[in-house]
């Protein structure tokens, strides 16, 4: 399950561990695109917390559906100069 949130500088979208073994995970994408990915821990009674580019937000998701090996994401009609496809290379 989870929830999502629009506000006015960002979105936030809360997982919630439905079998109650685990915090949720809320991840923020501020409108900079930088994204923080939070959980609350509670030996230190403080959110562990990673920081990380929209773009690496997007290449984590991808990689759930990609065989073993190096990939990159094309966005747009951006071209690298190997002839690959738009969505992956190898």
């Amino acid at each position: 399950m989870f929830t999502v949130e629009f506000e006015p500088d960002a979105s936030i979208i809360c997982s919630l561990d439905e079998t109650g073994k685990h915090e949720d995970v809320e991840v923020i994408i501020g409108d900079d695109a930088v994204v923080y990915i939070r959980q609350w821990d509670t030996d230190f009674e403080a959110y562990q917390m990673l920081i990380l580019t929209y773009q690496q937000l997007l290449d984590i998701t991808a990689s759930l559906s990609t065989p073993e090996g190096m990939h990159r994401l094309m966005r747009g009609r951006q071209y690298d100069g190997t002839g690959l496809g738009q969505n992956s290379t190898k």
